[in-house]
Formats: C-alpha cells, structure tokens, sequence
C-alpha cells in the first residue's frame, strides 16, 4: 500500500519534470540567443579592458572621468594594489581605494583639461576616515596649483602630476 501511494505521488511530479523540459526543449532557440548576448558582453568588456591597460598619456588625456577611474582601477591593480572602486555618488570625495602592504589609501581621480585646485585635496583628506585609511592621494593627468601643493604638503595627501602618471605607466608595463 505505501508504495502504491509514493508511485502515485510521483507520478505528478514526473510530468511537471516532463512539461518543463519540454518547454525547455521549446526555446532552445532563446537560450542560445541570451548565451550569445552574454558571450558578446563579456568579449566586449575584455576588449575595452585590454584597450584601457594599454593606454597612454594621450589617451587618457580624451577620456571621460569616469573611464579615467577605470583606467586607474587596471593601473594599480598592474602595480600590485588591492582595488576598490567605490562608485560615483556618496563616495565622500574618493573614487578609489587602494591597499597594499597593510596601507589603505584613498584615490581621488581628476582627469581634467587645467591643473587641479585645492578641492581635489581637500576630498581626499576628507575621505580618509570614512574608508579607513592611513593615507591620501590626488591622481591627475595635469599638473596641480601652488595652492593644492602647499595644502597637500600640510596634510601628508600624496600628488601624482603628469610626469608622475607617465612614470607609473611606465612601471606598469615593465
């Protein structure tokens, strides 16, 4: 009696497996179209990170800001950093969060067309406490203000200029 009962219980279930296979088998043409999608976003996204790890001063000098923070993004993490990219709105003045060697340090990213004022400085010290970290850094492809250097002296906040970046990029691709 108890296995009359279970082969009837199963019964239902093996026809809803039926059903949903079937189904399935149905679209098969749609599952193949969503893994081609996928596939193309992901060969998309590998080209355009290849193309940022292999760009130079000039290519920076036309992206957007936010593909300069991508870009940083692949250049710490080719000179050993721990990356963190911590978003476009409520950041609290930091776009990146590097660490390495047991040091957090927060990255303030300006890819502009004229050298960087104090503003950009006094984001990075404001974020050092909210992310935690023991150290600041100004990152631009420009130089910086007698005023933001001055202000970053007093406040230990670390400037990459543009000879610095082309430094870096250097290291990177050794």
């Amino acid at each position: 009696m108890h296995q009359l009962v279970f082969a009837a219980q199963a019964q239902p279930a093996q026809e809803l497996l039926d059903v949903v296979l079937l189904t399935l088998h149905s679209f098969w043409w749609l599952w193949a179209l969503i893994a081609l999608i996928g596939s193309a976003k992901l060969a998309w996204r590998f080209y355009e990170w290849r193309r940022l790890t292999r760009s130079g001063i000039v290519e920076i000098d036309h992206m957007d800001g936010s593909t300069f923070e991508t870009f940083l993004v692949s250049l710490f993490r080719r000179l050993g950093y721990a990356v963190e990219h911590t978003g476009r709105r409520g950041d609290y003045g930091a776009d990146l969060v590097v660490a390495k060697e047991g040091r957090r340090i927060v990255v303030q990213a300006k890819r502009w067309t004229k050298n960087v004022g104090v503003k950009a400085v006094q984001e990075a010290v404001a974020a050092k406490a909210p992310y935690r970290c023991t150290d600041a850094l100004v990152v631009t492809n420009r130089g910086f203000s007698t005023q933001a250097r001055e202000l970053a002296r007093m406040n230990g906040v670390a400037l990459w200029d543009r000879e610095k970046l082309v430094e870096q990029l250097l290291a990177a691709s050794r």
